[in-house]
């Protein structure tokens, strides 16, 4: 199959993990990040600028799905929102460590 040279400008990125609750039993999750798709070359400027992994996930995210409230009403993306996720102990590097997995080309098994 051949490559297609397009630009892909968005990025839909799965994160799936566990949070302890209360109890301290985990809680899986799972829901997906709309994000811009970065290139090659915009992620080694964003790497030598070193702003931190949260600054670079509050400038990539543009929304979101599968976010839910305690009573499981589904949250509309806002930054608020975005912020008190991402001020979750692990959240930042598990979101990052999803979108780099899934931002870029891998091998095919």
């Amino acid at each position: 199959m051949a490559f297609k040279l397009v630009k892909r400008n968005k990025l839909a990125v799965k994160v799936k993990g566990t949070l302890p609750d209360e109890d301290g039993k985990p809680e899986h999750f799972d829901f997906k990040l709309h994000c811009e798709r970065l290139s090659q070359d915009e992620l080694d400027a964003v790497r030598q600028e070193n702003g931190g992994v949260k600054a670079f996930i509050r400038d990539v995210t543009q929304g979101w799905e599968g976010v839910v409230d305690k009573a499981g009403q589904s949250v509309p993306f806002s930054t608020d929102g975005l912020e008190e996720m991402i001020n979750c102990a692990g959240m930042p590097l598990l979101v990052l460590r999803c979108y780099m997995e899934q931002v870029g080309a891998s091998a095919k098994n």
